[in-house]
């Protein structure tokens, strides 16, 4: 994505200089989902998948990796509301265990939940977890000078106690006062229990272009978009016309 420079006059910068940004303090809810454990022969995950349900896997530090099947539409509907930042309870044969949704991969044709990894946490253990962004408010860029605003990245990834994950982290747009205003990750201020993980300072998580500079970007993207379809019929063509 295509980056604007910065004004470098103070009224400008004033924004990046303060610090912008505030955690939700509503922490993540706990889900409860039920597993069964299953055999992890060779043909095991085609069986389940033939049995409507969902194949997957729970592992963890000090924790010996075990193979599970799920309810297609229980683990569904949980990975819409807890996606990978919530904390599950799995109910797995009776036993209770404190579990992180680590990978989902989807079915390429189906779209349809094809495999999960849980990860089992030490809920005394820091542990890495993606939280998503919630950006609220309004630009006044956006308001005032139909500025567009555009989000970079939706998520962050910090460690923190598996008890202390947040639902979110917030950040107000109202702070992009004007064109070419953006918000980065050394704006963040987060409580002393969250650490920022893998995080270059300059990393931008949202900002708002100049609605010019923004339809230009996109103007150039169709163009490319146009001159490799035309460049595709006319290798079409060639390949006709030697035939």
């Amino acid at each position: 994505m295509t980056q604007q420079k910065l004004d470098n006059s103070p009224r400008k910068n004033k924004m990046a200089r303060q610090n912008i940004i505030l955690c939700n303090k509503k922490m993540a809810e706990t889900f409860k989902l039920a597993a069964q454990s299953r055999e992890n022969t060779k043909n095991s995950a085609r069986d389940t998948r033939n049995e409507s349900r969902v194949p997957g896997v729970v592992y963890g530090k000090e924790f010996d990796p075990v193979s599970i099947s799920l309810d297609a539409s229980d683990i569904l509907r949980t990975f819409r509301t807890a996606g990978k930042a919530s904390l599950i309870d799995l109910d797995m044969d009776g036993k209770n265990i404190k579990v992180l949704i680590q990978d989902l991969s989807l079915h390429p044709v189906m779209n349809t939940i094809h495999h999960v990894d849980f990860f089992a946490v030490n809920l005394k253990e820091r542990t890495i977890v993606q939280v998503p962004l919630n950006f609220i408010g309004e630009s006044p860029a956006v308001k005032n000078f139909g500025g567009v605003f555009t989000v970079d990245h939706d998520s962050i990834e910090i460690r923190c106690l598996p008890t202390e994950i947040p639902h979110d982290i917030e950040i107000d747009i109202a702070k992009l006062e004007n064109l070419h205003d953006h918000i980065c990750i050394k704006d963040l201020t987060l409580p002393e229990n969250f650490e920022l993980m893998h995080a270059d300072p300059e990393t931008p998580l949202c900002s708002v272009a100049a609605p010019r500079l923004a339809e230009e970007t996109e103007n150039v993207s169709e163009s490319a978009e146009g001159e490799e379809g035309a460049e595709d019929k006319t290798g079409e063509d060639k390949e006709e016309s030697s035939e």
